[in-house]
């Protein structure tokens, strides 16, 4: 399927990232059947509202941002598609008028802080706008969190720099979208640290599932691992760490405490 799409300037590195758009279109071509109703929510280019676009009935593509809004109804018109309709609003307060048979939402960052993809499926969820037995893609995340050796003193993804490993990974959390998720979090972990840090941060990943046999882990411009300084020194052993933020709040409400 080749499609002709403009996007803004900042969006050419999603676009870019292969890992990231085919597990999504694999995801969307198995779930979309002839006559579905489709939510796109937070639809950017509108590449995944025009992969359903090609089964499903009618596909809602909502896009907040009013720039990416514009590329986004001269992509669907370029591609001639007449089953979309393109919509510039909050996805978690948008009136629809209709229920869903599928929810696609690929609003994730790493631990679901920096986007909003638990409070805008809360919304669904909460108005029932999601049909009986319909589909929410993705469907799950698991976060995890290990103790790693911080190259900055501030939050940071793990991109370009690699910051060691000094502890084993847990698996924190797992969020289905299913359901209502509380977005203020705190969790308490503990790990087992090999080595004394002087400089030690958590390294949060996030692991998403798309539906049943499809998950994928971190790719350059989805869920890349987040690492959070820590004040203070470890000390090899058993060590506490108490994290809490916000579920599609910012990075500014992390926060990590040692605790004796």
């Amino acid at each position: 399927m080749e499609l002709k799409l403009s996007v803004p300037q900042w969006h050419y590195s999603m676009l870019l990232d292969d890992e990231r758009v085919s597990v999504f279109k694999e995801a969307v071509e198995t779930s979309v059947k002839p006559g579905d109703i489709v939510f796109d929510l937070g639809t950017g280019s509108g590449i995944l509202a025009m992969i359903a676009a090609k089964n499903a009935k009618h596909v809602y593509a909502v896009e907040l941002d009013p720039i990416t809004t514009e590329y986004t109804r001269e992509n669907i018109k370029e591609n001639n598609y007449d089953n979309i309709t393109v919509i510039e609003d909050d996805a978690a307060y948008y009136p629809f008028s209709e229920k869903a048979d599928v929810v696609i939402a690929e609003l994730l960052d790493t631990g679901l802080i920096t986007e909003p993809q638990v409070p805008v499926l809360n919304s669904i969820i909460e108005k029932g706008l999601l049909k009986e037995g319909g589909l929410i893609i993705p469907e799950e995340v698991y976060n995890s969190a290990q103790l790693v050796k911080s190259k900055m003193g501030h939050i940071y993804y793990d991109e370009e720099v690699t910051s060691e490993e000094v502890s084993n990974e847990i698996v924190y959390d797992t969020i289905n979208f299913y359901q209502v998720n509380d977005e203020d979090v705190e969790y308490l972990l503990d790990f087992e640290l090999k080595e004394d840090v002087k400089n030690p941060a958590v390294r949060l990943n996030t692991y998403t599932k798309l539906k049943e046999n499809f998950i994928s882990g971190a790719s350059p411009m989805l869920n890349p691992p987040l690492v959070i300084p820590i004040n203070g020194k470890l000390t090899a052993g058993t060590v506490k760490i108490k994290l809490s933020y916000v579920m599609g709040g910012d990075l500014e409400s992390i926060n990590v405490e040692i605790i004796k």
